[in-house]
């Protein structure tokens, strides 16, 4: 049996120190294997640095997927060829070809079993971030191009705004991965569970930051773009509550399915 903690958007610098405190000895305790964090906030709540990657990684994160804001630093682009980060660090597999990075990664756990990553984005409601293929096709390609692989534990995160794509890819490719995991709207949703055919679920695993915000944002600068009707830029809180959500997931060695999953949701003063 493997523990697999898969983690929500990281958002800012307020996220970052929250994870820092909460993991290290959360992962002990748990005996977790293997950690995943959603990362397209992590700098300035868009996109990734370096420094902030660095961050994360000492506090125990092995592997790091993305979606549309990761774009939103070009300086961040680079890792996705890096050396250090580029074979565990994904962006949506359905973006243009001609971008950065992978779509799905392969990690060994413990030496005894491989885990497939993939990350998806949603079609419905994301087009700033030019054309999208659709994720259903785009996951039947990637699982059919490893068909004659020996079979890894697969874990997709969908990075996605509408709720009803991410239920339909659920049940579409229930019994065929491990996981399915919603990610973008960084707000933890109530639906973690099993589907019929052994792929765990949830629709949103939430966010890492600040707990009385806007999606993790500073709530007044939220506030005032609905107000005045324009993008005036988000702002972030320096300190206070923040939030630790995810998702702690069983998956069987020998099955490579999932025996459970439970929402993670914790407070955490910075």
């Amino acid at each position: 049996m493997f523990k697999i903690l898969f983690l929500g958007d990281i958002v800012g610098k307020l996220g970052r120190c929250a994870l820092q405190a909460f993991l290290p000895g959360y992962k002990a305790e748990q005996q977790i294997d293997i950690v995943i964090a959603n990362v397209e906030n992590l700098s300035h709540g868009a996109g990734i640095t370096q420094t902030a990657m660095q961050e994360i990684e000492r506090a125990g994160v092995d592997a790091f997927t993305s979606g549309n804001h990761v774009w939103d630093n070009p300086n961040g682009v680079a890792l996705f060829e890096d050396p250090k980060w580029k074979d565990r660090l994904v962006r949506p597999a359905n973006l243009r070809r001609q971008d950065p990075g992978q779509g799905f990664i392969r990690l060994p756990i413990n030496n005894r079993k491989d885990l497939c990553l993939i990350n998806l984005s949603g079609q419905l409601g994301m087009h700033e971030q030019g054309p999208i293929e659709n994720p259903f096709h785009t996951l039947d390609t990637l699982l059919e191009s490893r068909a004659h692989e020996r079979t890894p534990i697969t874990i997709v995160d969908l990075h996605a705004e509408y709720t009803s794509e991410k239920e339909a890819l659920g049940h579409y490719a229930d019994g065929r991965v491990a996981a399915i995991l919603g990610t973008h709207t960084h707000i933890q949703t109530s639906d973690a569970k099993l589907l019929p055919n052994g792929t765990a679920y949830c629709t949103d695993v939430g966010r890492v930051g600040s707990h009385h915000s806007v999606l993790g944002f500073e709530k007044n600068s939220a506030i005032k773009r609905f107000l005045s009707n324009s993008n005036t830029p988000y702002e972030l809180e320096r300190s206070g509550e923040a939030e630790i959500c995810g998702v702690l997931l069983d998956i069987e060695e020998e099955t490579c399915q999932a025996t459970s999953i439970r929402a993670i949701r914790e407070l955490i003063v910075v």
